[in-house]
C-alpha cells in the first residue's frame, strides 16, 4: 500500500495524499505517475504583510486617562468650574514614547497632603504606562486646596434631639412688582415688533408710537426724570425690605414647630365653642391680635369672660403671645 502524503494547497484546503491521487488515475484509466506528488508553494508571508498603520495617542487622551484615574482615589475631591474644566484637571506632554504628566486636584480633609501626592503620583503613572504603553518620565501633583465640605460640624445637641428650625418669612415683596414690571416689557416688546412690522409694510395701520417719537426734549422732561428715579429708589427700598414673619412659635421660641396665622385663628375659634351657651364662634388673627365673634344665647358678660378666660390659656404657648379681642352676639 503506497504511502500517504497530506499537504496544503494556497485556499487553505486539504488536498489527498499521494498513493490516493495514483489510484484514482488509474482508476480513471490514466497511468499512475511514480513519486511523489509535486508540493504546492506555501503562500508568501508579503501577501498579508506590509505597512498595517500606525498608533498616535494624543495628549487629551492622556489628559483623560489621569483625571479619570485621580476621581477614582479616596482622597481626591471634585469641584466643578464655571469657565473650563474643574477639578481635577490634567496636562500631558507627549514626545515619541515618552510623556510628562501634571495633575491640579484638591484633597479632602484630613488626609495628608505630601503622601497622598505620592500616592497619586504612583498611581496616575501606573496607569498611563499600563493603558498606553507610554513611558513617564516625570509626574508632578499640585494641591491647589482642601475640601472640608464633608467634615460634621460639631453641634451641641445630643443624638435624636430635635433641633431648632429657621423661623418662616413670607416672600420678599419686590416679587409682585418684579412680575408687573416683567408683563409691562413683554407688552413693551409686542408694541415695538407691532411698529417694526408697520413701518417695514409688513402689517397694516398707523403708527401707535408715531406722536410719541416726534416729542421734543421739553417741560417733560423733569418730572419724567424725577417719577423714573423715585419708582428706582421704591423698587430698591422693597428689594431690602424686612421680610414679613408669617408663623409663630410653639411651647417657646425654640423653633422646634411653627404655626401659620390662620390656624392660630382656628385655634382660638376652637376652644371657644368649648364654652357653655355658645352656638357659634368665627375668628381671624390680625397681626398681633385675636378677633372672635361668639354667637350665644346665654349671658353676655359671663359668656365673654369664659370666652376670654378659654382662648387666653390656650394661646398662652404661642411666642408671641397674641391679644384677645372677643365680640359676643345674642341669638
Amino acid at each position: 500500500m503506497a504511502d500517504h502524503e497530506v499537504f496544503v494547497d494556497q485556499t487553505g484546503e486539504s488536498v489527498a495524499a499521494a498513493g490516493s491521487r495514483t489510484d484514482a488515475r488509474a482508476s480513471d484509466g490514466l497511468e499512475p505517475v511514480d513519486g511523489p506528488a509535486p508540493r504546492v508553494s506555501e503562500p508568501s508571508a508579503t501577501a498579508f504583510g506590509g505597512d498595517r498603520g500606525r498608533l498616535e495617542i494624543t495628549s487629551r487622551a492622556v489628559e483623560r486617562i489621569v483625571e479619570i484615574t485621580a476621581r477614582r482615589h479616596a482622597a481626591v475631591a471634585r469641584q466643578s468650574a464655571v469657565l473650563g474644566r474643574g477639578l481635577p484637571k490634567a496636562r500631558a506632554v507627549v514626545a515619541g514614547q515618552r510623556v510628562r504628566l501634571h495633575l491640579e486636584t484638591a484633597i479632602t480633609w484630613p488626609h495628608p497632603l505630601a503622601a497622598t501626592a505620592a500616592d497619586l503620583r504612583a498611581t496616575i503613572t501606573t496607569a498611563v504606562e499600563d493603558l498606553t504603553g507610554l513611558g513617564v518620565d516625570r509626574a508632578d501633583v499640585t494641591i491647589t486646596t482642601v475640601d472640608a465640605s464633608q467634615v460634621e460640624k460639631p453641634t451641641s445637641t445630643a443624638p435624636g434631639e430635635a433641633v431648632a428650625a429657621q423661623q418662616p418669612v413670607g416672600g420678599a415683596a419686590v416679587v409682585w412688582v418684579g412680575m408687573v414690571g416683567a408683563f409691562g416689557l413683554v407688552l413693551a416688546g409686542c408694541v415695538a415688533i407691532r411698529e417694526m412690522a408697520v413701518a417695514a409694510g409688513l402689517a397694516d395701520g398707523a403708527s401707535w408710537l408715531g406722536r410719541g417719537f416726534e416729542l421734543e426734549p421739553g417741560g417733560w422732561a423733569g418730572p419724567a426724570g424725577i417719577a423714573a428715579a423715585v419708582v428706582g429708589l421704591g423698587l430698591l427700598v422693597l428689594t431690602f425690605k424686612r421680610r414679613r414673619r408669617t408663623h409663630h412659635a410653639v411651647d417657646g421660641a425654640d423653633g422646634l414647630v411653627w404655626l401659620r396665622s390662620a390656624d392660630v385663628a382656628r385655634l382660638a375659634a376652637d376652644s371657644a365653642r368649648q364654652v357653655d351657651s355658645v352656638t357659634a364662634v368665627a375668628g381671624r388673627l390680625k397681626r398681633k391680635r385675636v378677633d372672635l365673634t361668639v354667637t350665644t344665647f346665654g349671658e353676655p358678660g359671663r359668656v365673654s369672660a369664659d370666652v376670654t378666660a378659654v382662648v387666653e390659656d390656650r394661646l398662652r404657648t404661642i411666642t408671641p403671645v397674641p391679644r384677645t379681642r372677643i365680640a359676643v352676639r345674642e341669638e
